[in-house]
Formats: structure tokens, C-alpha cells, sequence
């Protein structure tokens, strides 16, 4: 993807309104001029990138935000459609597809408190494939949660975002966390390592408690570090023998290895489309 000017950006671009900010950037509502296309852009200061990879192709350092974004196609991942860079601040601007029916997951749950149990299983069941689709592309995405999720009330469709703390996909053990302390697992907090597919399996599982019970398993790093069984955290209208629990139990496990593997979510029960609703219409 070629990288544009800011001259190029002041000519294709007119700013509408801030959507939301974020530590590190902040999204605005832009017209661009040529198509007369709403576009969602995220601009961040450089000197605010914390991740950043050798690129062979610019024979420079960038963005993991741009480098593992820009090659992806998925229906489930917001699409980056272009990128500008103003080389005297400097700023970059990633231009994004808009979806007006979307909704930021975490706002959402915030104000609904909790979902359906067979809403909350579609959106699971999105993010499974989409974190299947990632690893065929020996990506890692590193801070799954729902503030990093769109959400469409009407049609139960997700939009994964933010690529931001990504990585290339390896086998080796990660040594230095990246993403939300909550979210990691508590192998990390005993021994200082963790592995990318026992923990995308143990952020999958934050979220899906989230969804079903309005909040995280999680306040506080701390927690994680005592955390023994999901059995202590089960709130008092959870039934014993759901679906759900058994999901829930097989996700957050604290034993990595007795955790389930990521290629065998996708046939949880819980998950399958049986057990889920369809999606209304394609956005």
C-alpha cells in the first residue's frame, strides 16, 4: 500500500467530527472528496508508536498498525483503505471503511449490561474464525476485547479493529506482554512468559464472559495472578451443566496446558450455528 503526502491528505480529505479517542490516537468522521465517501481515520503521532517492524518493502521501520493491516480481507475486520503520513509532525493517518450501523462493544455492553446468550455465541463465534483467519496469515492481533470490537445491534455482525499491539505469528513463547493486563494470562504473571495461541484462547474467553455476565472475570492484573477456577467467579444465576460454562471453564483454564486448543473452539457446542443466531443481512 502506498503511503500519501499530507498535501495529498489536505486534497482528498475534508474532517467532519471526532468519533473517539484512545490513548494513542484519536478517530474523526472524514469525507473524502473524490467518492464522496464517509471514512472512518485514525490519526496517531509517531512518537505515540510504541510497536513498530522492519518493513522489507519501504526498507524502514513502521507501524505494526500498517504492516500487519493492510494486507488483510476479511468481513469481520474493519478494511484499511489508505494511508498518509505528514512527515513534519509527524502524524499518520489511516483511513478506514465507516459503518454507520456499527457501535463501539465495549459502550454497548456497558449500556445493555449483559447479552442474550445466543447473541453473545454469534459473537464469539465471529471472532473464532476471524482469529483463524489471522493466524493463516501468521498474524497475531495481541489485545482482543471488546473495546477493539464494532458491533451491529441490528445485524450481530463484528468488525475487529485497532492492529495497533499486532505481531507476527510465532511459535516462541512471548517474553514481554502486549494489549490489556486483564486480558493476559496468569502463566505470565507466574513465569514471565506466555504463549500467542493459549492466550488468545484466554482473552477469547474474557470476552466471552463480558457478554454474558456485563463484566470482566478480571479488575485487576492481581487478579489473574490469584485466580485458581472460574468457579469462584461464577455468578449466582449461572447454571452448572450450560453450554456456556463448559465454554467458559474450557477457555479459562489456568493450566495453559489443560486450556482448549484455538483449532477446537470453532466446534464448541456453545458456538456452532445451531446454537447461535443467524445473521440478519450482510453489511
Amino acid at each position: 500500500m502506498r503511503i500519501g503526502t499530507a498535501a495529498e491528505w489536505r486534497e482528498n480529505f475534508k474532517a467532519i467530527r471526532p468519533l473517539g479517542q484512545g490513548g494513542y490516537g484519536t478517530v474523526w468522521l472524514c469525507r473524502e472528496l473524490s467518492s464522496n465517501t464517509l471514512r472512518a481515520v485514525k490519526t496517531v503521532r509517531d512518537d505515540k508508536i510504541r510497536n513498530k517492524s522492519w518493513s522489507e518493502e519501504r526498507q524502514d521501520y513502521m507501524p505494526n498498525e500498517l504492516i500487519f493491516w493492510e494486507n488483510l480481507d476479511h468481513p469481520n475486520i474493519i478494511s484499511l483503505i489508505s494511508v498518509y503520513l505528514d512527515s513534519e509532525i509527524p502524524l499518520w493517518y489511516f483511513v478506514m471503511e465507516y459503518n454507520p450501523g456499527f457501535v463501539d462493544l465495549f459502550r454497548y455492553i456497558d449500556t445493555a449490561e449483559f447479552m442474550e446468550n445466543k447473541v453473545a455465541a454469534t459473537i464469539i463465534r465471529q471472532l473464532v474464525k476471524v482469529v483463524y483467519y489471522l493466524t493463516l496469515q501468521n498474524v497475531d492481533h495481541r489485545d482482543l476485547k471488546d473495546e477493539n470490537i464494532l458491533y451491529n445491534p441490528v445485524t450481530h455482525q463484528i468488525k475487529l479493529i485497532d492492529f495497533g499491539s499486532s505481531a507476527e505469528l510465532t511459535s516462541e513463547p512471548y517474553q514481554m506482554f502486549r494489549g490489556t493486563d486483564v486480558y493476559i494470562p496468569p502463566e505470565f504473571y507466574q513465569t514471565g512468559k506466555y504463549h500467542p495461541f493459549q492466550a488468545t484462547v484466554w482473552a477469547i474467553g474474557c470476552l466471552s464472559y463480558i457478554l454474558l455476565y456485563g463484566d470482566g472475570p478480571f479488575q485487576t492484573s492481581q487478579d489473574v495472578t490469584k485466580f485458581l477456577t472460574l468457579d469462584l467467579l461464577e455468578p449466582a444465576s449461572l447454571g452448572n451443566r450450560t453450554l456456556r460454562l463448559k465454554f467458559l471453564r474450557s477457555c479459562l483454564t489456568r493450566d495453559p496446558h489443560q486450556r482448549i486448543l484455538l483449532s477446537d473452539l470453532i466446534r464448541h457446542p456453545w458456538i456452532r450455528s445451531d446454537q447461535s443466531v443467524w445473521l440478519t443481512k450482510k453489511s
